[in-house]
This record gives structure tokens, sequence and C-alpha cells, in this order.
């Protein structure tokens, strides 16, 4: 009975040592499947955070009226060609347009479209093309624009009557100007004069600035209009709007015979992630399909009733390609980063195979004797690594889920990232148990040859130290003669400063015996446990080369990553300031006069480009400035310059340029620009100004070109220009740069009469909204995180090995002190080692890392024609991580070389060497 009770506890037993016979040595293997899963499974979850992440910042880049979908068309009455109006008339479009009685059919029609492509139910819009005449009692009010939108009652404030589908609503200060109100009948006419009498229904609240959310799509309309008046643009307050019924507007549109725009929106739903765009632009595709398509009611009316055919139009395509153009770029560099690390996880298995094959030998060695084939061996390995393999995997992606998350472009991670990861995971275990057999199978048939393999004396031979120097050469010469830019992340790029770190640092072990060799006498001088100390690292065994060039390599690849990412982040954000020199740049539209006062926070620049520079012959660029308004204004960065923003801009205002123009040079200046020297800048064919360079810049904000750029003082240049007969406003295309947001600053523009060339318009994160610099900063971000996961392994395989070389120096250990050297002395040296090799390793990757970063930093430079290039910043931060991870190491190999010691009696080392 007692057999059959235990017969289940057996067979655990006997499956448990089948599958892990050695926990602890399970427990390595699984760590290092653990990284190699992270590794490749981070590549499409890094990927499909950049997708996410790229369109959550072109979502709130765009407007909704810019990232949903808008259908246009026109209709018009029947008999307006039969009018009696004046040729010519601006009141009638001359393309075509669909008879005003058939849009109730045509909105049905292109609203079921889109209830069956599921694209949600459009929002309609009928306005008449011109706005309409009507007495006023102000001169500033002479014009009214009709407009119907769905919800427009609702999404404004009536303060008198109320929204009917009969009458209109007039904005107040339209009721006020012709003293109407609820009741009363407000009559207005076409340009020729052709009335239309509507009752006024309500009165509503003026829309104010900023105009509500909802409005937003319609700002035009609200916005002061650029017009030619006396040989000048002008800008004139826009009409009032006048809210109706659709059925209202077009009934107007019939007594003043005048056509109309219609206008369907469909507003993108909130929250949805790449995926659901993406959804939804396939289904605005699809919408446009059904819109064209012959049986369908749309087409028919287009066809038959000449109206225009309405196609959505949205920048959702648009902004979903420069979410692919995103992830083009940074795959690649991910994917190098993501399998280089990978592959170096891979051969730590390997390295993991190997030893377990030489912890195991007398068993290995007892079984080949017995006839055991080499691929049972293997077999039985990769039997034993199924679990730790699986185990490790599982704990390796999820951390590497939980890393993206935490530490990725977003935390929101698209639903079609997990096949490929999935893939990833699978295809690492698979790699690691092929690893694990193909290793252990190769080290048995090894062993078990009586004679030298042919094969392995020959790679003995081969001087891989200089074989590995040669390929290091090859690989440094396109980087030497690359031109600036146009790099990214890749395997020459990743591969050049890896290979410099191991041709230096096997250089250096292999000078430690020869300097051993040569310093033998000082050597003897020092007390025992520096000796020890001394003789164990001057002779560099294989075992302590393989660690000092691994850890070199590990905390060189941490050097390496903070500085191009260090320097990376300090030369874009010194091109954010000079792509887009303040938080808002709106350009002006050439010539306008101006009506109003420049809102708070805001100032006019002007600029020209390709002017002549004498003498030389030079072409520059010149951006005249307000010195006194650019402070707290301009997106200045230390960078751009030796002397700060406020010295510059001094010497722009108060500076004494003898008759002559104080300008600062900025960018690629030739000699001939030096500071004094006195130029002329040919502003048009007869006339120039003169100048006089009085400081120098790297770049100054708002340059637009890798051309010279001379910054002058606006009122200084002016005063020079009327010497010529000119004005500053005729010969400089000029701009608004303001502090704050965007749309309050162009509603306060509109309000005072700005004529804005809206199309124009730039913000201070549009720099880096480009594919090229978010994919750099990404692809640098997670080289970073990878050098951070190999610089803690390289230092945890650092202790190991020193734990490892203590338990292998047992005997010497007794030896030693049996001749007198006390435990606490022999523990230290054994420290005092680890650290030594620590050092040295962190000195040969510090030394290597910089310069290698100096060298592929230009080359990867995301945007050259922007100035000014990447400069080297040395990672004070990666370097004192790197420093405190030698540190820490050192002390836990101290700690586990003194365990492991401790735990070793003298007897059992006596009994283990007889």
């Amino acid at each position: 009975m007692a057999t059959r009770r235990s017969a289940p506890g057996s067979r655990r037993r006997r499956l448990r040592i089948a599958l892990l016979p050695a926990p602890g040595q399970s427990l390595g293997l699984a760590a290092l499947v653990a990284v190699l899963a992270a590794a490749l499974v981070s590549v499409p979850l890094v990927l499909g955070s950049a997708e996410q992440g790229a369109w959550a910042e072109q979502r709130r880049g765009l407007t909704e009226t810019q990232i949903g979908a808008t259908l246009y068309s026109a209709a018009k009455p029947p008999d307006v060609e039969g009018t009696a109006l004046a040729p010519g008339s601006a009141d009638v479009q001359t393309v075509p347009a669909g008879p005003l009685d058939l849009v109730p059919r045509l909105d049905a029609a292109v609203t079921q479209a889109a209830l069956d492509t599921r694209t949600g139910v459009p929002v309609a819009l009928t306005r008449l093309r011109v706005p309409l005449f009507t007495p006023s009692r102000a001169s500033f009010v002479s014009r009214a624009q009709l407009l119907h939108r769905d919800g427009a009652a609702e999404h404004v404030e009536v303060v008198a009557g109320s929204a009917d589908d009969r009458g209109v609503l007039l904005p107040q200060r339209l009721a006020d100007d012709l003293g109407l109100g609820p009741g009363d009948t407000w009559t207005a006419e076409s340009a020729d004069g052709l009335p239309t009498a509507l009752p006024v229904a309500g009165v509503y609240a003026d829309l104010g600035t900023p105009l509500p959310a909802w409005w937003e799509g319609q700002r035009e309309l609200f916005a002061p209009r650029a017009e030619p008046r006396f040989g000048q643009i002008t800008t004139m307050p826009s009409p009032p709007v006048v809210i109706a019924d659709r059925d209202v507007v077009l009934a107007a549109a019939g007594d003043v015979a005048q056509d109309v725009f219609l206008q369907w929106f469909l507003p993108l739903a909130e929250g949805i992630g790449v995926g659901g765009a993406r959804d939804a632009a396939a289904q605005l595709d699809q919408l446009g399909t059904v819109l064209s398509d012959p049986a369908r009611p749309v087409a028919q009316l287009v066809a038959d009733a000449d109206f225009p055919a309405p196609r959505p139009t949205s920048q959702l395509a648009a902004s979903l390609d420069t979410v692919d153009d995103t992830v083009a770029l940074l795959r690649p560099q991910v994917r190098a980063v993501g399998t280089g690390a990978g592959v170096a996880a891979g051969v730590l298995v390997g390295a993991w195979a190997g030893w377990r094959v030489r912890r195991r030998a007398d068993e290995l060695a007892s079984l080949v004797a017995r006839g055991v084939s080499p691929l049972s061996s293997a077999g039985t390995a990769v039997r034993e690594a199924v679990l730790p393999v699986l185990a490790g995997g599982l704990l390796g992606a999820v951390a590497a889920w939980a890393l993206v998350r935490a530490g990725g472009p977003a935390a929101e991670l698209p639903g079609a990232v997990w096949p490929p990861a999935v893939a990833a995971l699978a295809a690492g275990a698979l790699a690691a148990l092929v690893v694990v057999g193909v290793t252990t199978g190769a080290l048995v048939t090894r062993a078990g040859q009586l004679t030298p393999n042919p094969l392995a004396q020959w790679l003995g031979r081969v001087p891989w130290l200089a074989m590995t120097a040669a390929v290091t050469v090859v690989a440094v010469v396109p980087l030497v003669t690359g031109d600036p830019g146009g790099r990214t992340l890749g395997p020459v790029t990743l591969a050049v400063p890896l290979l410099v770190t191991v041709v230096v640092a096997g250089a250096v072990t292999a000078a430690l015996p020869l300097l051993g060799r040569r310093a033998g006498a000082r050597l003897r001088r020092l007390p025992p446990a520096a000796f020890l100390v001394a003789r164990r690292v001057l002779a560099a065994p294989g075992g302590t080369r393989l660690v000092v060039v691994t850890t070199a390599l590990s905390l060189g690849l941490v050097v390496y990553a903070g500085a191009l990412a260090d320097s990376s982040q300090r030369a874009l954000a010194a091109k954010s300031s000079v792509a887009t020199p303040a938080d808002v740049v709106v350009p002006l539209v050439r010539r306008t006069v101006e009506e109003g006062a420049l809102p708070a926070g805001a100032t006019i620049v002007g600029y020209e480009t390709d002017l002549d520079v004498l003498p030389g012959g030079s072409t520059a660029d010149l951006l005249a400035v307000r010195p006194d308004q650019l402070p707290g204004i301009v997106r200045w960065d230390d960078a751009l310059a030796d002397e700060p923003l406020d010295q510059l801009l001094a010497a722009l205002a108060d500076g004494d340029g003898g008759g002559r123009v104080p300008v600062v040079a900025a960018g690629p200046v030739p000699e001939e620009a030096a500071v004094g020297r006195e130029l002329e800048v040919a502003l048009g064919r007869y006339y120039a100004v003169p100048v006089v360079v009085v400081a120098r810049a790297e770049a100054f904000p708002g340059q637009r070109s890798r051309l010279p750029l001379l910054v002058a003082d606006w009122d200084r240049l002016s005063a020079a220009l009327e010497v010529a007969g000119r004005e500053t406003a005729d010969v400089l295309d000029r701009q608004v740069w303001a502090a704050g947001e965007a749309t309050p600053l162009l509603e306060a523009l509109d309000a005072a009469l700005y004529g804005v060339d809206e199309t124009g318009v730039d913000t201070g994160g549009a720099f880096a909204l480009r594919p090229e610099v978010r994919a750099l900063s990404w692809s640098l971000g997670y080289l970073r995180a990878v050098a951070l996961g190999a610089g803690a392994l390289g230092l945890i395989a650092l202790a190991m090995h020193a734990a490892a070389q203590q338990r292998r120096r047992t005997v010497a250990a007794l030896l030693l002190s049996r001749m007198g050297m006390s435990r606490r002395a022999a523990d230290a040296a054994g420290g005092a080692e680890t650290g030594v090799l620590a050092a040295l390793a962190t000195v040969v990757a510090v030394a290597v890392a910089l310069p290698a970063s100096a060298l592929v930093l230009p080359l990867l430079d995301p945007v050259p024609a922007v100035l000014p290039g990447p400069s080297l910043q040395v990672p004070w931060g990666s370097i004192g991580l790197v420093a405190a991870g030698a540190l820490l190491a050192t002390g836990a190999a101290a700690l586990l070389g003194s365990r492991a010691a401790g735990r070793t009696s003298g007897g059992q080392v006596m009994r283990d060497a007889g």
C-alpha cells in the first residue's frame, strides 16, 4: 500500500529530474531567454507604440474639421440664366450647379450613402455664395451672410425670441444696427438689387473670440476678408452671419437669383486609435466609391441634374501617410537595435550551454564512454531547457510589454502588433532551444575526440584581433567620408563603435601580459594582497580578456547611446527654435494695411531671401526684428550663439553702426562678413542698404535655409530704406511671431483686421512632428533602453565571473591561507581584482564611445537643411551611471566571492583534489 501511495510522488520526482535536474542552472537560462524574448518582442511593440504615438500627435495637431471629412456641392435657381442680371455678375457661379428644388433629395442621398458606409450622420450646411446687402445705420455693417447648418441654433445663445423653421436668427450687432427684433422682417438684396424679405424669429449673442469649437470649421465666415482697395490689399470685417433653416436659405436664394454652397461634414469619432483611424479612412474610401456608383442616387443626381459631384475630402489619409512615413523611418532602426540585442542574448544562451557542459564534464564524459551519442546529449539538453525557455520567454514578453507601455511613444498599443509579437516570441524560444542543442552537441563531440580537431587548430591560429581591426577600418571609412545627414541607426552606425571597442579592449588586454613581464621586479615590492591583484590582472588569461571585452562592449553601448541621445536632443531643440522661432508663426498677406493693434505677446518681423551682399558677391537672407519685443516671444536656444540673446539684441538696437545698419550674421558666414566688416545688401535692382556686422551666431530663430542670415533692427532698417524712398512693408514678407496658442492668436488678428495667410501658419511643436525627427528621437530612446539592459547584463556577467573565479581558486586560496594571508586580505584581493577589471572596461568604454559618437553624430542629422548641425554633448549622466554600476558590480562580486570562500572548508578542498 505504501508503495502505491508513493507512486505519484515518485513519478513527479522523476519528471522533475527529467525536466529540471538543476534548478539553479535552469534559472540562469530562464533569465537569459527573458532578455532574448524582451529584445525580440519589443521590436513590434515599439513599432506599434510609435504608430499609435504618431497618430495621437497628428490628431492633436489638426482641428476636427481638418481630420474629419467634408463633401461639397452647389445649387442654383433654375431660371438664373434667364434673369435680368448684369453680365459677369458676382452673384452667379460659372461652374455647374443643380436646381434648388432637388437639394433635399441630394441631401437625403448623401446622408444615406454615409449611413450605408458607416461613416456616420453628416452635418449639412447650406449658405449663399455671396453675402447679401442690407440697409445699415453704421457704415461698417453693410452685408450679411445667410447660412443654415444642422444644429446651429443649439450652438448659439438666443437672447431674444426663439429659433423656428420659418424665420431667421440675427446676430446681436446686426439686430441692434437695424433696430430689428423677433416678429420684425429683415430685408436684404443681392448686388443686382433683387430683394428678399425674411421674418425675424430671434436674436443670438455675437460669437466672441475664441470661437466655440462647434463653429471652428466655419471660422472663415467670421474672419476679416482681404480685398484690393485703392491699389493696396486691405482687410474688411466679416459680414454678420444670419442663421436660418435650409428651406429658408433656399427660398432666399431663389428670390435673389443666387447660387448656394452645399456642404456635408463627417466628424471623426473621438478617442479612436490608429486602428480605428485606418478603418475610418477605409470607410471614407468606400463612401467615395458609393457616391460615384452610377446605380446610386447621388451619382444619378450628379448626372441628371448637373450637381457638382460631392466627394469626401479630409486630411485623415495624409495624416495616416505621415504616420506610415514615421514608422517606415523607424522600422529599420528599431529592427537593427532589437535584432542586435537578440543576437547578443542568443550568444549568451550559447555561452550558458557551454557552461552547462563544463559543469557536467565528468557526467558527459562517462556517457560518451558508454556510447551515448552527441545527438542524444543534445536532445537531453533541449528537453531540460524547454521549461526554462518557456518561462523565460513569457517573462521577457511581459517585461517588454510593461516597459514599452511605460516608456514608449504611446501607452496604448494597436491590436495589429500582437501577431508579430507572438511570432517573435516563438522564434526567440525556438532559437534558444536550437542554440542549446547545437552548442551541447558540438562540445560533446569535441570532448569525445581523441585527436585535436583540425578546424579547431586552424581557428586557434587565426589572428582574430588583427582581422577585427581590419574590418573596423573598412567600416569606419564610409563614416568618415560620408556627407552629413541622411543616415539612420543601422548595422554600420551600430557596429562601428562596437568593433572599435572590441579592437581597443582586445589590444589593451593583449598588452597586459607584456606589461606584467616588464614590471615583474616592481610588483614584488608590493604588499601580498596588492601583488596578488596585480599578477592576476596582468596575467590576463583568456577568460579575463573575454570579460574585459564584453564588459567594455556593454558599458560602451550605454555611453554611446547616451551621447547620441543627448547630443541629438540638444541639436533638435536648437533646430526647432530655428525652424519655428515662436510658439505661433503667422504669415501676413503682403502689403496688408493694419487697422488694429497687435495682441499682447506678439511681434511683426520681416524676411527677404536670396539677397546679394557686397563685397564678395555672396548671397544671404535678411530678417528684420524689433529687439525690444523679441524677449518672451522668440524660442531661443543657448546652442545658437556664444552670446546670450539679450546681448545680441542690444547690439542690434543700441550698437554704433557709424551711419550703417547693425546686423547679426548667422549661419555659415563667409570671411567677408566677419564682425566689424561693412557690407552692402541689395534690396532691389536700384537701391542697397549699408550694414555693419556687430555679432555672430551659429543660427538664428526664423532662419529658413543654410544660407547666411543677416538680422537687423526693424526701425533702423526702415530708416535706411526711407532714404531710398522705400517702405519696409513693401520690401519684406512679414510674419507675426507670438507666444501662446494658435487659435486665440488667429482670432485676435482677425478682430484687429490683419490679413492672414492661414495656409502657412506654423506652431512650435510642428518641427518635432516631422517623421524623420520623431523616428530619430524614438529610435535613440529605444537604443538607450536596450543599452541600459546590455550594461546591466554585462556587469552581472562580470560579477558572476568573479564568483566563478573564486570557486575555481579554492586550492590556491587554501595555500595562501596556509602561507599566512588572512581571509580578509584574500577577499579584498578578489574584490580589488574585479574592481580593476571593471575600471579598465569602463575607461575603454568611455574612451571609445565618445569619439565614436562624435564620428557618427553628424551622419544622423535628420534635417541637415536646418541649422545648426549637431555637436557632441558629453553624457555625464550615462557616464555616472556606468561608474556607479561598475562600483556596484565590484561590491557584488566581492560579496559573492567571500560567500563562496566561506562555504568551502580546507578538508573538502583536499578531498576534492585527492
